[in-house]
């Protein structure tokens, strides 16, 4: 008798390790990918970007727009068999919010973001109950995040001594082993109790339909392509299109592109001695042939973009396409205007993300054309991300995943750099906008306020708008169910091997 369907094991490639388990804190692109099978959240987003109900069976809105009442669905477990609670929510969220979690958005629930979470209260075992300081159009995208992951987790997922071990979620896989540096393997869970909706993006049902899925790690782009076409790995998500004519090798190979919503840049760092001339930077900026740049990194499929505001957002409109021009003579007058005489001009990038690394390298070309000392320093992904963090760079070629209101993405760039390190762009201009693009104001207000914001950032170039990604993923024969999606995660859930 054959095996059920469900009994294969589905391996998926990433690029890098995991930086931790514990949700939404050490985390990159590929830890989101992991833990976000094993951790769910109240409410999540659909394939159009709509946040609607998840582990909730449903919410409302006090009319003042500052209480949020979540009715969880009945009967949730988790992957140790204790019951879903609305006390164990309010356990989270004090964990969350504790400043030695170091929970990587603490901050966009403390006012940072124009979201200041007052209370959080478990009135029965079924009802959860938060409470805003003031109205914000960015709570419920932030409860849906996946950068932030404000999942629900079991108290058994801390040890005696009150630290993180491993997560014991909801969701349709449980955590297996980690094989630090090698693979992560997580286990189907056979009592997942799904939502009655069809899957639609990261919503509805999300039954498991393989035992396990293995997530191998294998940083180097051609080494995974390898291992595909050798039949190794079963899906290579997130791929440059510029190795798509490597995959074409393999007979029955199902390539899917999706434009992305996540932001390819260049970031200056304005505090460095060269940098800190905004005309230097201005310098930069009509160097660059952006619209190059964005065809060659996504093989003809996509287009620059020099906005924080996505190509596809309902908020963009022409005001965002506007950015100094290539523009190689006004490039070397401002150089010169400057008092520029070649000192080096350093570009950080990895190998982890391909096109990370191509933008570099074109760039690079770009800036030596109209004279300035560009180099490229290659990095390991861990390490380029830590100089991100500490703001240790002078020029860092680096993406941001996709948020799901422009108003995140701004706030991510906009700062005080003492404060915050991963802050892009300081000045009192741009922190007056951002707060006119946090508040709960009418649509209308919230369109001028990105455009102010996008005019303001053209002037200043605190960082350089490449484009949003072209994303290509590779699905070997055999392997149906798999969907792609803006938001560029894996979605494995619903997915099956012959």
């Amino acid at each position: 008798m054959a095996p059920p369907a469900w009994a294969a094991t589905l391996t998926v490639a990433i690029g890098g390790d995991l930086r931790s388990t514990d949700p939404g804190v050490n985390r990159d692109d590929f830890t989101d990918a992991v833990v976000s099978h094993v951790v769910e959240t109240l409410v999540t987003f659909r394939a159009d970007l709509r946040v609607v109900p998840h582990l909730a069976e449903s919410f409302a809105v006090s009319p003042d727009g500052r209480r949020y009442t979540f009715r969880l669905r009945p009967d949730l477990r988790f992957h140790d068999g204790t019951p879903v609670t609305a006390e164990v929510i309010r356990w989270n969220w004090q964990r969350f919010l504790d400043p030695a979690t170091q929970w990587s958005c603490r901050g966009q629930f403390t006012g940072g973001a124009g979201v200041r979470l007052e209370r959080v209260e478990a009135p029965d075992a079924r009802t959860v109950v938060f409470t805003l300081a003031q109205p914000s159009p960015l709570f419920l995208p932030l409860l849906a995040s996946l950068q932030c992951l404000p999942g629900v987790y079991a108290k058994s997922s801390l040890g005696a001594d009150g630290r993180w071990r491993a997560p014991v979620g909801t969701g349709p896989f449980a955590l297996e082993s980690w094989r630090r540096g090698r693979d992560v393997t997580l286990l189907r869970n056979p009592a997942y109790r799904a939502r009655p909706e069809p899957a639609d993006g990261l919503a509805g049902d999300r039954t498991p339909a393989v035992d396990r899925v293995r997530f191998i790690v294998i940083p180097d782009v051609t080494a995974s392509v390898q291992a595909f076409n050798a039949g190794q790995v079963d899906v290579l998500p997130n791929l440059a299109p510029s190795v798509v004519a490597d995959l074409k090798r393999r007979p029955g190979v199902d390539l899917r592109s999706q434009q992305l919503l996540g932001w390819t840049v260049l970031l200056l760092q304005t505090r460095t001695p060269l940098l800190r001339d905004v005309r230097v930077r201005q310098a930069v900026a009509h160097a660059l042939d952006r619209r190059q740049i964005a065809r060659i990194a996504t093989g003809g499929r996509g287009q620059a973009n020099p906005s924080a505001v996505p190509i596809g957002s309902t908020w963009r409109n022409a005001t965002h396409d506007g950015f100094p021009a290539y523009d190689p003579p006004r490039a070397r007058a401002l150089l010169e205007q400057a008092g520029y005489r070649g000192e080096p001009l350093v570009i950080q990038t990895n190998r982890h993300y391909p096109n990370m690394y191509d933008n570099a390298v074109m760039a690079q070309a770009l800036l030596q054309a109209v004279g300035i000392n560009a180099r490229i320093e290659v990095l390991d992904w861990a390490t380029q991300l830590s100089n991100y963090q500490s703001g240790k760079f002078q020029v860092s070629s680096f993406s941001y995943s996709a948020r799901f209101d422009p108003a995140l993405t701004y706030d991510l760039l906009i700062g005080d750099k003492q404060q915050r390190r991963t802050a892009q762009w300081e000045g009192e201009q741009a922190r007056s906008l951002l707060s006119a693009a946090l508040g709960s104001a009418p649509d209308a207000d919230r369109q001028r306020a990105f455009d102010a914001l996008h005019q303001a950032m053209a002037a200043a170039i605190p960082v350089i708008g490449l484009y949003n990604g072209i994303s290509v993923t590779a699905i070997a024969p055999g392997i149906t169910g798999y969907r792609t999606w803006p938001g560029a995660t894996p979605m494995l859930w619903g997915v099956s091997k012959r």
